[in-house]
């Protein structure tokens, strides 16, 4: 199914983080969107609204995407109950991933979330549809087959999968900040190493959201679009990228007032507009 095709239901309490997600399905052309705050409000929304992709954050207002997912499968009024569901958290363990299982869910997907990882588990899942099981104890996809996981979460409790690799060291933002400026060098020369670049990334992301930065965040959402972008120039996506990575730098490493940190995250975000815009020239 196209991408064009797709109509996403995003609920997402955190608007720093429901940002990055809404950049990230603009960017990648997503056909609709509708954007929630509250779980409740969305299952009220989806009675009218035929979403087919719904990416909802496990940790939700008054309650968790399990609970919210086993609701909406079960709920007669909603006009597609079978829409793909993929619930995305910081810190998913074996046992979140079972409870959104047998709550009906499809995915399971690592914050902070990344183009790469986002677009394409969406595409697995629906490229690979599962009979849709409707019985008393269970409504959703067929549970047999377990739950598709993706992505690399900041937390993640030691065991929860059999053959784990060791956990990478915690990062401070400076650390993360000279890590994202290396991934970006080798991503500009080699493009195949997009997945190295977009790791990088999460971890100044993952600082920027727990610290509520919101320049911060708009710089690594521009940067994050300007991955997500496809037939850009050379030229034009070394700018881009060039532009991220000195927006990032100076705000991890220089003290600037509340209203020159804007202005730097709002020159970032222009600079790459310009070099996305390249794609109609």
């Amino acid at each position: 199914m196209d991408v064009k095709d797709w109509a996403v239901c995003l609920i997402e309490p955190n608007k720093f983080e429901r940002q990055i997600v809404i950049d990230l399905l603009r960017y990648a052309n997503v056909g609709k969107l509708t954007v929630m705050e509250y779980a409740n409000e969305a299952l009220e929304v989806l009675e009218a609204y035929r979403a087919n992709v719904i990416i909802t954050s496990f940790e939700l207002d008054d309650q968790t995407a399990g609970d919210w997912t086993r609701k909406f499968r079960r709920s007669k009024d909603v006009a597609n109950r079978k829409a793909a569901v993929f619930v995305t958290s910081a810190a998913f363990s074996r046992t979140m991933a079972e409870q959104c299982r047998h709550a009906g869910a499809n995915a399971l997907i690592g914050k902070p979330l990344s183009a790469g990882t986002l677009l394409n588990t969406i595409r697995k899942v629906l490229l690979n549809p599962r009979e849709f099981i409707d019985a008393p104890n269970y409504v959703g996809p067929c549970r047999r087959a377990g739950i598709v996981t993706a992505g690399d979460p900041v937390l993640r409790r030691k065991g929860d999968q059999a053959e784990e690799a060791a956990p990478a060291p915690t990062l401070t933002l400076e650390q993360a900040a000279e890590a994202l400026g290396a991934a970006a060098s080798l991503y500009l020369m080699d493009p195949k190493q997009t997945k190295t670049c977009e790791a990088a990334l999460r971890f100044v992301q993952a600082h920027a959201v727990n610290a509520n930065d919101a320049p911060l965040m708009s710089v690594c959402r521009a940067f994050a679009q300007q991955i997500a972008a496809q037939n850009i120039p050379a030229d034009a996506r070394r700018f881009g990228i060039e532009s991220c990575v000195d927006g990032v730098m100076v705000l991890t490493t220089k003290k600037l007032k509340p209203a020159e940190r804007a202005f730097l995250a709002e020159r970032t975000q222009n600079a790459v507009t310009k070099a996305i815009a390249t794609r109609a020239a």
